[in-house]
């Protein structure tokens, strides 16, 4: 009887997704039934969930979208780190426009936090993304709409590593994560949490390394994201090939540069001795000496407020202190997060 009245249901939902020219997968028999509820047609499941119809059929149309779109059928490989061909190279490409989001598909920043190494070259060593600050198992979110690709342990470095492919043959990475929360070809929404914060593979302290690549080839990802206000510059993005070569120091963000646009620093040039958060804000990051407090003066127990935009370096030198004296008292590292109004112990 139960297998009767699941061909019922499949039958009734052939013709009408018939006449509304949508084709379905084949797993639509995971429908137990069909009820009305308030005008409105209920979609029943094996499982004891359910769902109204029209969600039903929108979300299996994007489950089709994404088994037969060429972005996520041609280069695709759950177990390598860089799927697409070698012999599209972005540099002998002149240039690419982006939709990178619309009405329907967002942007989410991953994690909002302290960028204490950019795109650029660190040395001989070229870095392909930025290293974001976090504490360790801080939720990761995707940053667009899309489909895992790899979800797992990279001995080469990266740790356990996501990588999403998003809806324009778009790929963001998300490295060094403590744990890893999707599975290879899920699909996942923009904000959706896929990972947590750690340092695996081969990391100095705990962070997300965040890589934006197209067709294989990394590009920064300060073109396309506005991290101090948390949103995308522009809905569209156009990429050249420029973009794809790295020509400044990793430390180039924190002067407001972005690789293969007006004036980077180059390898060898300029270098910033302290992290510095991107965020602008009217708070200096050096305090002139008119505004710095006597260290000598402050007595035991002292305590500081954290306001916006403030970090352990700021705070040291306002004080006459050092970061590593400050973590001592507070029990802390370099790499904690502050929050405004939080309160930190000076002396």
């Amino acid at each position: 009887m139960k297998h009767f009245i699941n061909f019922v249901v499949l039958c009734f939902f052939s013709t009408y997704l018939f006449s509304q020219n949508i084709t379905l997968p084949s797993d639509s028999l995971g429908v137990l039934d069909t009820l009305d509820y308030k005008g409105e047609k209920i979609v029943l499941f094996k499982d004891n969930t359910w769902t109204f119809i029209s969600d039903f059929i929108k979300n299996k149309e994007e489950i089709l979208f994404y088994d037969t779109a060429k972005f996520f059928t041609k280069y695709w490989d759950n177990n390598e780190l860089f799927a697409y061909d070698p012999a599209l190279d972005s540099n002998h490409v002149d240039s690419v426009q982006l939709v990178l989001v619309d009405s329907l598909h967002k942007f989410v920043l991953p994690h909002f936090g302290t960028i204490y190494s950019g795109f650029g070259w660190r040395g001989r060593i070229a870095h392909k993304g930025l290293d974001i600050g976090l504490e360790l198992g801080t939720p990761v979110k995707a940053a667009f709409d899309g489909k895992v690709r790899f979800a797992q342990y990279h001995r080469g470095g990266y740790g356990n590593l996501v990588i999403i492919r998003h809806r324009n043959g778009l790929e963001t990475y998300y490295a060094h994560l403590s744990k890893i929360y999707v599975k290879p070809n899920q699909i996942v929404k923009a904000g959706q949490v896929i990972g947590a914060g750690g340092s695996t593979g081969r990391a100095w302290g705990t962070h997300l390394h965040f890589e934006t690549r197209w067709n294989g080839r990394a590009f920064d990802p300060l073109k396309i994201i506005d991290f101090e206000n948390q949103k995308l510059k522009k809905d569209t993005v156009v990429l050249r090939a420029s973009d794809f070569k790295i020509q400044q120091s990793s430390k180039a963000y924190a002067q407001g540069y972005i690789n293969g646009e007006e004036t980077p620093i180059k390898y060898g040039g300029a270098e910033i001795s302290e992290p510095k958060p991107f965020v602008k804000n009217t708070v200096q990051t050096t305090s002139p000496a008119s505004t710095q407090v006597n260290y000598s003066k402050i007595q035991p127990g002292t305590y500081h407020t954290i306001q916006k935009g403030e970090t352990l370096y700021f705070i040291a030198k306002k004080y006459g202190t050092t970061v590593e004296k400050l973590c001592e008292l507070n029990k802390i590292n370099p790499n904690t997060i502050l929050q405004i109004g939080q309160k930190i112990r000076i002396k």
